[in-house]
């Protein structure tokens, strides 16, 4: 019966696929003509082109559960691998194993907006649940029916504003329906196994600095002297494979998860109309929300507007950053401050839009006293000290400033011809990905903060503006000073006083300890500082 209702689905979202393609003389010819494109009623443009060619190869033929195994080669290769994990992850969750696909769902309930079903990634950890308390079985306990969601900050109380430039913590992000911008970040079993392994309790800033300091042993997967380098310390898994096998923190062989390797989801999700007029346009879900300003929690239902993926995949030990997002966000940032609809894909399934969430093209000066309408203007926290600051009730003028690359739009473009006619995944695009295109082996003892980028692709603050990869509902006000990689090689183990906050009440990131050494390094995840509470 599962069988054939995945041949059902594949015919009928094979009927559905006559589309338009993105390629890359297409994307050309529509920048330099504007005979080329057309304007939706919501302001985005769409280019007129031939039906869309598969630049993934046969793993891409098809819509499937599957999480890709390789890590790309080269620009096209990392896009393919984003958009497969972004419909793997997305894929419907078995409701009796959590973070596993539903072996019963095919394709043609991809993204269908009746499904009340969460999704994998919905069903892997929250991470300050596992950094809560005891751990025992955490895994296997049973997933909340409602999200309960209070982060107003994907750093939530890390102040991280002298390397982004960005305040971290305490800014936040107001829709033009005057909602507040929630967030969730989630970690696989195969992190979440590595956090709790036997010996090294990870959750724990001992925990932490024992695996840190870990002098490491040689393993036999590597290349001589004399039986590969080091392994072991704070190393996240890779996912066990020909040519690699991942290491506790004491460098010992040890299998993580499902062997994928680590992965951190975080997502960005705005109220949606009570109404309910919205909900066939945007990944949604049930979710208490608690106010900011009085702590009071009201359910809701939110839609997703913005997904971090980060993985760490052989070869790419400094990680892979995929980033997506809702089509109705933002529109691109033009000059003189001035703006532009953003040049879309193709996709005849994808309705007009209802307008922007996070920009108003009509914006009065005289009646937004609190940014006049400024593009990406950050928010004034309030607090004693400060003469004037800002409800979080305003609305926000928010645009990107680097727009989607042709690669990007390419590789969107197949996967929407792929997906059912109303699937809520239509209005979901790929914006880019960072990743390391010259990666080393993270080796102890002790590594310390910055750490290596891997010379990264998007080069981010290194290479300009134009090179800075950023998601406009996650780092709204850093498009201009910090891709992924340029903030997370900072991200250190716990200090010990952890729960010590500043003046701002958000904890400062250490730079330099008592020795005079920059803290260790938590291999690119600043959840170890933000959630440590022990």
């Amino acid at each position: 019966r599962g069988a054939f209702s995945m041949l059902s689905g594949w015919i009928q979202g094979a009927r559905q696929r006559v589309v338009l393609s993105w390629t890359a003389l297409a994307a050309a010819t529509i920048l330099s003509s504007c005979a080329a494109t057309t304007s939706a009623p919501g302001g985005d443009q769409t280019s007129l082109a031939a039906a869309p060619i598969n630049p993934c190869g046969a793993a891409a033929a098809t819509l499937n559960p599957t999480i890709p195994q390789a890590a790309g080669s080269n620009e096209l290769g990392i896009n393919c691998f984003a958009w497969q994990s972004f419909v793997a992850l997305n894929w419907r969750a078995d409701p009796a194993r959590p973070g596993y696909p539903d072996p019963a769902a095919g394709p043609g309930q991809f993204g269908l907006p009746s499904n009340a079903t969460p999704t994998v990634w919905e069903t892997y950890l929250e991470a300050s649940r596992v950094f809560a308390g005891p751990l025992q079985g955490r895994w296997q306990s049973r997933r909340p029916a409602v999200k309960r969601l209070v982060r107003t900050s994907k750093f939530h109380t890390l102040d991280l504003s002298d390397i982004t430039q960005a305040g971290s913590g305490q800014h936040w992000l107001t829709s033009q329906r005057g909602e507040i911008t929630y967030y969730e970040v989630m970690i696989n079993r195969d992190e979440y196994e590595f956090i709790t392994q036997d010996n090294f309790d990870l959750t724990t800033a001992a925990g932490q600095l024992a695996c840190a300091s870990q002098p490491g042993q040689r393993q036999s997967d590597g290349p001589p002297p004399p039986r590969g380098p080091l392994r072991g310390g704070f190393n996240m898994p890779q996912g066990s494979q020909p040519g690699w096998i991942d290491t506790d923190c004491a460098g010992n062989p040890a299998a993580f998860g499902d062997g994928v390797g680590a992965m951190e989801i975080k997502a960005a999700w705005t109220p949606l109309p009570a109404d309910g007029s919205l909900n066939h346009r945007y990944l949604a879900a049930q979710a208490e929300i608690v106010d900011p300003v009085t702590r009071r929690a009201r359910t809701v239902t939110v839609g997703l507007v913005g997904l971090h993926i980060a993985r760490k995949r052989f070869p790419r030990a400094e990680w892979v950053w995929s980033t997506f997002e809702h089509v109705d966000n933002s529109p691109d940032e033009a000059a003189n401050g001035g703006w532009t609809a953003p040049m879309l894909p193709p996709n005849p399934n994808r309705r007009p839009s209802p307008g922007y969430t996070f920009f108003n093209p009509n914006c009065d000066p005289a009646r937004d006293p609190s940014y006049r309408c400024v593009h990406n203007a950050p928010p004034r926290r309030c607090g004693t000290s400060q003469i004037s600051c800002d409800p979080y009730n305003r609305p926000m003028q928010i645009t990107r400033l680097r727009p989607v690359d042709d690669s990007a739009n390419q590789v969107t473009a197949w996967y929407w011809s792929l997906l059912p006619a109303n699937s809520v995944f239509n209005y979901y695009r790929l914006i880019d990905v960072q990743w390391p295109t010259q990666p080393q082996i993270i080796v102890p003892p002790g590594q310390r903060v910055p750490a290596g980028m891997g010379t990264p692709s998007p080069q981010g603050a290194s290479g300009g503006t134009q090179q800075i990869l950023a998601n406009t509902t996650l780092e709204s006000f850093q498009q201009s000073s910090a891709s992924c990689m340029d903030c997370h090689v900072f991200a250190s183990i716990a200090p010990p006083a952890t729960t010590r906050l500043n003046a701002r009440g958000l904890r400062q990131l250490p730079r330099v300890i008592a020795n005079g050494q920059a803290p260790y390094a938590s291999d690119f995840s600043f959840l170890f500082a933000t959630e440590t509470v022990r």
